[in-house]
């Protein structure tokens, strides 16, 4: 009993109501997302990539990308507008596939986990990036060495920086 008492406590219900909480300004507004950020986000996709629960591959999307962008930009604007984001776009499957080449399974990193989105959604959570993106370049919302999340801004480039300053910090202690 006390063994299970110590790495399972009961858990305590803590207020989480925010009433007295004063939130700052926001730092920019929001725009609804547009028919050209719609396209823009297909024509990002990945043509041949596997589809989720949907069952609608990117490939339909991309080819028919004229005739399908004005239909889902009502639904992702409303979707804002009542604050309701549906169930069904929630949903995704994660599926883990062993590498090519690598038949042990007692070697680490032979397996590559893939997470199935529905299309839809996926395409709503672009152009979200997108806007979100602009908005922490435009209005500064990170600092200038931040890396995580940023187009342009990989684990390579991450290493390129941190050798520099360690460098640059071995360069001044020399003279």
């Amino acid at each position: 009993m006390v063994l299970y008492a110590t790495f399972f406590p009961e858990l305590k219900s803590d207020d989480m109501s925010h009433t007295d909480v004063i939130y700052p300004a926001p730092k920019f507004k929001f725009s609804p997302i547009t028919n050209e950020q719609i396209h823009r986000a297909i024509t990002k996709l990945g043509p041949f990539k596997v589809p989720g629960l949907d069952g609608i591959p990117n490939i339909v999307l991309i080819r028919c990308a004229d005739l399908l962008v004005p239909h889902p930009g009502p639904l992702y604007r409303v979707t804002f507008k009542l604050s309701v984001y549906p169930t069904r776009w929630r949903d995704s499957v994660m599926v883990v596939l062993r590498k090519p080449g690598k038949a042990d399974y007692t070697v680490p990193n032979v397996h590559w986990p893939v997470s199935l989105l529905n299309t839809i959604a996926k395409v709503l959570s672009a152009c979200m990036a997108e806007d979100l993106t602009h908005a922490v370049k435009t209005h500064g919302l990170l600092p200038n060495n931040h890396f995580g999340s940023q187009p342009g801004c990989t684990t390579t480039d991450l290493l390129h920086y941190v050798t520099k300053f360690v460098k640059d910090t071995w360069r001044r202690q020399r003279l």
